[in-house]
């Protein structure tokens, strides 16, 4: 009776074992139970040749796991936690992203273009830099600046046409030394960042420098004015109506 139940609790302790590993394997994160048998084991001794096989499988694995935990790391959107999920969704990140690229990049010969017909210089009011800022990823470069100076954007009229500014949120600071900073941000359509840039010409003000940045779908433009701290609540109207009148 002892026997039996000896045999019985043996059972019991290798099905459970099979199923947990099963079950890790299944998750993609931990070995299977390919070395249960192995030279450690009582029940029977590997040869030399399959026990490097398994211990190089095992490896193997390991390195395996550790890409995936760095690749789910960096993708934000995770359906599933199983090897293909993760694969699938990093596949469909990298080509959202490749899409943004290719909008920022359309974006910028439009302005390039429009620069052409003018002698703007870098002290112009009409001169930003232009950030394309993406989350951190193991495939995508460091961010992206570049200086691109806006021309005759007033021969525009496609864009006025075409592209409105959407959510809209603006900030007006005074920060000391005359100097008065402006932060925008609204939806990234195209057309956007040439409509912006166009506003704050058409609004002569004195521009000390502006920037543009790009991340998931938002602008954010930064502007550097000169004014006195009095004049922060006028330029805030000022530049509120150019926007409503650009949001018709």
């Amino acid at each position: 009776m002892d026997d039996f139940g000896e045999v019985e609790y043996q059972l019991y302790w290798e099905t459970n074992m099979f199923l947990r590993n099963q079950e890790l394997d299944s998750w993609g994160f931990e070995d299977t139970l390919s070395t249960y048998y192995d030279s450690s084991s009582p029940d029977g001794i590997a040869s030399p040749p399959g026990s490097k096989n398994i211990v190089s499988e095992r490896n193997r694995r390991k390195k395996l796991n550790e890409r995936l935990f760095a690749l789910r790391a960096v993708v934000p959107n995770i359906s599933k936690m199983d090897k293909a999920s993760i694969i699938k969704d990093a596949i469909s990140y990298i080509q959202e992203l490749n899409e943004q690229q290719r909008l920022i990049k359309a974006e910028i010969s439009d302005l390039e273009y429009y620069r052409s017909n003018n002698n703007c210089n870098n002290n112009s009011p009409c001169s930003v830099d232009v950030v394309d800022q993406q989350s951190p990823s193991v495939f995508t470069s460091p961010n992206k600046k570049k200086r691109v100076d806006f021309g005759s954007i007033n021969n525009g009229a496609d864009f006025r046409r075409s592209s409105t500014i959407d959510d809209l949120e603006m900030r007006v600071s005074y920060v000391g030394e005359r100097t008065v900073v402006v932060s925008l941000t609204c939806s990234k359509k195209e057309g956007t960042l040439v409509k912006l840039c166009e506003i704050f010409e058409s609004l002569k003000l004195k521009i000390i420098t502006a920037h543009i940045t790009s991340f998931a779908g938002t602008l954010l433009k930064t502007v550097f004015l000169e004014a006195d701290e009095r004049e922060k609540d006028k330029l805030r109207t000022k530049i509120e109506t150019a926007m409503s009148s650009a949001r018709v």
